[in-house]
């Protein structure tokens, strides 16, 4: 096989919201360090996210000088605290049928993004991790995320974003998947075929393709939901299937991967990616 590196990292503060690019990114047991540790919730509790508001893609996020910053278009930026208010309000989450808690991030972060979405808002952070579902763990790696999806990390491929683009009618680009580590240099699609891999110095097991929403069609730099639907039509085309785990029909770009927690383990761009064990199947049948 020829060989692989990372040639992309990403993490996102705030769920739904911009990515921030780096160099190099450390980790915590839920995933990559401050990645989607914080999460909008409308009136009732629902989470927000590009689905219904395309626009949080516009939103820039950073981590600077012990705070979450945030800027959205026509908003000065707001700083919120990285130090833990132990008087703040506890509050449930059930983010796909996986509970947990957040804190308040208080009132001027509530008013904040209540005005850019016109509507009400509350910015969460997580309190009580949630548990990846009990079919897809492995021994030894992380159990728990914070408000990602369903899992701590989730990796894609440029080779096989080449591949998918040949199929496309125009050109798509990576951050549409929203990926936290991009590597290059397998075959295309390979990754379906990998079980556990080590990513520079972070062992990391894949655990389940990953089926995709209607957000990848989402522009990440206009923020904007179209009516048609190219990234999904072209995946409906090449990577339509039946998931290995739990047998849902779904279009499949990019792997969930669960990470081994070691302190003080740091990917960096460039880093090599070994391929430890494979399997002779791919992890979704595809139709």
């Amino acid at each position: 096989m020829s060989n692989i590196e990372v040639t992309s990292l990403n993490y996102y503060p705030i769920k739904s919201c911009a990515a921030v690019e780096a160099d190099q990114v450390a980790f915590s047991e839920l995933g990559i360090e401050y990645d989607r540790e914080w999460m909008l919730v409308g009136s009732k509790g629902q989470f927000l996210s590009q689905r219904t508001h395309p626009e949080l893609a516009l939103v820039k996020t950073r981590i600077e000088n012990g705070s979450l910053i945030a800027m959205a278009p026509g908003l000065g930026e707001l700083a919120v605290t990285l130090e833990r208010d132990p008087d703040a309000e506890v509050i449930d989450v059930n983010l796909w049928k996986k509970p947990g808690t957040g804190v308040s991030q208080g009132a001027d972060a509530s008013g904040y993004f209540s005005e850019y979405l016109g509507k009400d808002a509350r910015l969460l952070r997580v309190e009580q991790p949630r548990h990846i579902k009990p079919e897809c763990r492995v021994d030894g790696a992380s159990q728990r995320t914070g408000f990602a999806d369903g899992f701590p990390i989730l990796l894609t491929s440029t080779d096989s974003l080449a591949e998918l683009n040949s199929h496309a009618g125009q050109p798509i680009p990576m951050d549409r998947f929203r990926p936290s580590i991009v590597v290059e240099g397998a075959p295309a699609y390979d990754e379906d075929y990998w079980r556990e891999v080590r990513i520079g110095g972070l062992r990391t097991f894949v655990v389940r393709a990953c089926a995709r929403c209607p957000i990848p069609n989402v522009d990440q730099q206009v923020g904007e939901l179209p009516k048609a639907r190219p990234v999904t039509e072209a995946l409906r085309a090449t990577r339509q299937g039946i998931d290995s785990i739990g047998g849902e029909k779904g279009e499949f770009f990019g792997q969930n991967i669960a990470h081994v927690f070691e302190p003080e383990v740091i990917v960096r761009v460039g880093d090599s990616v070994s391929v430890v064990e494979r399997a002779e199947q791919r992890n979704f049948q595809q139709t």
